[in-house]
Order: C-alpha cells, then sequence, then structure tokens
C-alpha cells in the first residue's frame, strides 16, 4: 500500500477510495531550481512563467519579499524563494524566472533561479515528507519525489508564505 499526498493541501481530501484520488492517477508538477537544490509545486497553482520584470520595493517588509511587480492591472507581491528557503539572496542570471502563483484568491509572483520542466508522474509515486523533515509549526515540505539520485521536495507554497498571509488579512484595510 503505497500513502498519497495532497498536492492542494486546502482542498480536504476524500480518500484513496474517492474519484481522482488514487495512487495510480497522473499529476503535473512545475519543476525548478533554488540554489542547487530542486523543488516542485503543483502545476494547478501555477497560472505563468515570466521573465524578471522590474519590482518595487516595499519599505519594511519581510526580508524576503522583494517588493510588488504591476501585472496587467494587478499589483502581485514578489517572493525571492532562495532568501525564504536559505536566508540569502537570489543571484542574478539570465535564466531566473517569476512563477505566478495562486494563493487561494491571492496571486503571488514567486523568484526562482530556473525552471527545469514540468513532470507528470502517479501520484503513488509522491512519497510524504519524513516527520523530522516537517516537524515544525508550519511545514512547507509535504512531500518526495523523483528518482534516488534526483530527489526534488514538494512544497506547499501557502504553508511557506502562511505568516505573511495571516499578517496581511488581519491588518484593518487602508
Amino acid at each position: 500500500m503505497r500513502d498519497s499526498v495532497n498536492l492542494l493541501p486546502r482542498l480536504p481530501s476524500a480518500g484513496p477510495d474517492a474519484p481522482g484520488e488514487n495512487a495510480d492517477s497522473v499529476v503535473q508538477l512545475c519543476a525548478f531550481f533554488v540554489g542547487d537544490d530542486e523543488y516542485v509545486l503543483d502545476i494547478q497553482r501555477v497560472e505563468e512563467v515570466l521573465p524578471l520584470q522590474r519590482v518595487t520595493p516595499i519599505p519594511h517588509a519581510p526580508s524576503f519579499v522583494e517588493g510588488v511587480l504591476h501585472l496587467r492591472g494587478a499589483i502581485l507581491p514578489v517572493v525571492d524563494l532562495r532568501r525564504r528557503l536559505q536566508g540569502h539572496p537570489s543571484v542574478e542570471s539570465r535564466k531566473a524566472r517569476l512563477l505566478v502563483c495562486k494563493l487561494g484568491t491571492r496571486r503571488v509572483a514567486v523568484r526562482v533561479e530556473r525552471v527545469a520542466e514540468v513532470m507528470r508522474l502517479r501520484k503513488g509515486d509522491i512519497k510524504p515528507a519524513p516527520a523530522l523533515v516537517v516537524a515544525g509549526r508550519s511545514p512547507f515540505v509535504v512531500g518526495v519525489c523523483g528518482p534516488p539520485d534526483r530527489l526534488r521536495l514538494l512544497l506547499d507554497l501557502k504553508a511557506l508564505l502562511r505568516a505573511e498571509l495571516e499578517k496581511d488579512s488581519a491588518q484593518p484595510p487602508r
């Protein structure tokens, strides 16, 4: 028996017997690099992939928030995933991209150092992250996939940014 990973943690899982919830169903993941590490996100979260855009810094924003950008009439926060995950800023590169992602009703642009591929694999091939890895108040690595020599970490972007999202929604409108 294989353990399955809920790719969209905000949606309740109906269990392995529900339609579309078995280990043989195929999912698509967007693979990308942050430093030398490779991560994946559920492709359903990713709206588009953009080259780097002009970002306007926001004073007193968390260190991993580069600022905001204007994208077709919408203002999106830009998060540097390398700074968020590894504590230091991304290096400048022609391969760097912004992943425009959906987080519930919000959208966020996530800076990655390069996009590797869109992969298709069976849900059963995604293993839950070990308990020691996800220990903490907000685990954001929810699974692991790929061959042994190239493991990729499945991120829960909402959990990764949860504290900032909660602060944002707790502030009264100005």
